[in-house]
């Protein structure tokens, strides 16, 4: 049995969701990334999403400017 002041383990936390970003894209980007989906067989937005985590975790390796 769980003490009363235990966090009930069926709610979810919306800390942990995943957050919506909207971008507004140069129509050139958006052409680039819509045939780098093509050619991988992805969703766009998954496509863009990688390119973001790739390069954040390129800089998080660089040192500070």
């Amino acid at each position: 049995m769980s003490s009363p002041d235990a966090p009930d383990p069926w709610i979810l936390d919306p800390a942990f969701f995943p957050r919506r970003l909207e971008l507004d894209l140069p129509e050139p980007l958006l052409e680039k990334l819509q045939q780098l989906a093509e050619r991988s067989g992805r969703d766009l937005e998954e496509v863009a999403l990688s390119l973001l985590d790739q390069q954040l975790s390129m800089q998080a390796d660089e040192p500070p400017v």
